[in-house]
């Protein structure tokens, strides 16, 4: 039998049509006219972008537009008793913060001593809790509902009932301590540079601890009973149990529960506040008092704005570190 040949295209040549469709090519990148490429991302996001829209346009009115308006702030002369209080100033309010007011260094110093302080407590004290409630207790569900009282209670609330405990004359610590003879004299407790810490950091203990024993009881109540009874079958000890094995599976709701605590004790403006006024003088003042103090004592709302802006600056770097060096791990 004869077979035509078949035949071929030389090169540089376009083949000739056989008459066949080919396969489709699809369109090249640039030639997707500009409303298709808009029709296309519109379909693919359009839809959670309408979802996320109430918390994106809350964010933008509520956080991202008072953040900016601070840091402008930060940068005008903007004293009510200024004959021009929309003066651009710069970097001015800044400098006289930091190299001229006498009270601000020390409220920094009282801010990471509010912090750190406040943080370690509430992680031991919480972590200590959740392990109790963990256990088989009698009335357990009972134990942690009442738990959570301290945390859902309002803050100035709070600050009134250990004001009232602290009281330097009629409060209820003088009259019990003094009863068993462990003072003989009433303590101002509040008045007194040396014990007023210590009421504050119980206080914000007792607020913040029980949030702490709740992640770290969500935690605890996660991990696997097989890896516990294996370690039993090992023979180690309780103490030996929890080191090296319950808090290394909980070490990311640990950190997490930091970091949050972190923050949160970081702008803690009531406790404070209702109990001291940041008083006596600047003894208990930190950085959200002051800028209080700046913006509506002094009227001074240029400066305020360099105090909260300096304050949002350190708590930055300060997750920064802590995600930098705990983070990973």
């Amino acid at each position: 039998m004869n077979q035509t040949p078949v035949p071929t295209a030389r090169p540089g040549t376009r083949p000739a049509p056989t008459g066949r469709p080919g396969p489709a090519q699809p369109p090249h990148p640039g030639s997707v006219s500009r409303p298709g490429r808009i029709r296309r991302w519109r379909q693919k996001h359009g839809f959670w972008l309408l979802l996320m829209s109430p918390v994106l346009l809350y964010l933008l009115v509520a956080q991202f537009y008072p953040l900016f308006e601070t840091v402008r702030l930060s940068t005008f002369d903007h004293r009510l008793t200024s004959p021009d209080p929309q003066r651009f100033v710069g970097a001015d309010n800044y400098q006289h913060l930091f190299t001229e007011d006498r009270n601000f260094w020390r409220v920094v110093r009282n801010s990471f001593l509010w912090v750190i302080g406040s943080t370690t407590l509430q992680l031991v004290v919480g972590t200590t809790i959740a392990l109790v409630l963990n256990q088989r207790l009698r009335l357990r569900g009972l134990w942690r509902g009442l738990m959570l009282i301290p945390w859902v209670m309002p803050v100035v609330v709070v600050a009134i009932i250990w004001r009232w405990i602290f009281d330097g004359q009629h409060g209820l610590a003088n009259h019990y301590l003094t009863q068993i003879g462990i003072l003989d004299e009433p303590i101002v407790w509040l008045g007194s540079e040396i014990w007023v810490w210590p009421v504050l950091l119980l206080t914000s203990t007792w607020m913040g601890s029980p949030f702490i024993a709740l992640m770290v009881l969500a935690a605890l109540q996660g991990i696997s009973r097989d890896v516990l009874e294996a370690a039993d079958v090992d023979g180690t000890s309780a103490r030996q149990r929890l080191m090296y094995v319950t808090l290394p599976m909980i070490r990311p709701t640990l950190f997490v529960a930091g970091m949050i605590a972190v923050v949160l004790t970081w702008f803690k403006f009531e406790v404070i506040w209702a109990l001291t006024n940041g008083g006596p003088g600047f003894a208990t003042s930190i950085l959200p008092t002051y800028v209080y103090t700046q913006a509506f004592q002094r009227f001074d709302f240029g400066m305020a704005g360099a105090v909260a802006a300096t304050a949002m600056l350190i708590i930055l770097i300060i997750a920064g570190i802590l995600a930098r060096l705990f983070g990973r791990r």
